[in-house]
């Protein structure tokens, strides 16, 4: 049996961050407070079937009151700057951030796209989309006028792991619809 914090969806995991040269400063998507348990356990392969060999089992850290994170890191002095935390959610959103001080995340439960001042990690702007956002934002200009594209359309570990919250802390985290749509907006 192994018992450990962060839990393997917990930290920095995948989805990428962002380094903004201007601010010289790091943006990391994060999910911590999660732990798990995991017993190994006989297992006969089946194709098409989850073959880990293990049972897990899956935890708040005692006393935590967030799961999911935007962090900010200095790359300079490798201290970390500014934090947002969501209380309910992990966060599976890449981040973007541009020369105009801004950074751009999603990944949470509540479908909303951020715009985040990226020196102070206050938040200038939220949108609800259809889903969670697990894909990079990206930034392009036309006409003069700069735009933000995001894919939205919760998948993979963020739809399994929506699904594990609800039997965590029962009621509290209704499904995410799925589905993808691309949403572009203008920055004013």
């Amino acid at each position: 049996m192994a018992d450990f914090c962060p839990s393997f969806w917990g930290g920095k995991n995948w989805p990428p961050i962002s380094f903004n040269p201007g601010t010289r400063m790091i943006y990391i998507p994060a999910n911590e407070n999660l732990c798990s348990t995991i017993i190994g356990r006989k297992i006969d392969y089946t194709a098409g079937k989850n073959y880990t060999g293990a049972t897990s089992t899956l935890y708040m850290y005692p006393g935590s009151d967030h799961i999911g994170e935007v962090q900010a890191w200095n790359v300079d002095t490798g201290r970390r700057v500014w934090t947002h935390t969501f209380a309910k959610s992990a966060n599976w959103g890449p981040t973007m951030t541009t020369a105009g001080g801004l950074v751009f995340s999603g990944g949470t439960n509540d479908r909303k796209l951020r715009a985040f001042n990226a020196r102070t990690g206050d938040v200038l702007w939220e949108f609800p989309t259809n889903s969670g956002i697990i894909a990079s934002p990206s930034s392009f200009m036309v006409d003069g006028t700069q735009y933000v594209a995001v894919q939205s359309g919760f998948g993979i570990d963020s739809r399994a792991m929506q699904a594990r919250f609800d039997g965590l802390f029962p009621g509290e985290y209704p499904p995410v619809p799925e589905g993808g749509a691309v949403w572009v907006f203008a920055v004013k």
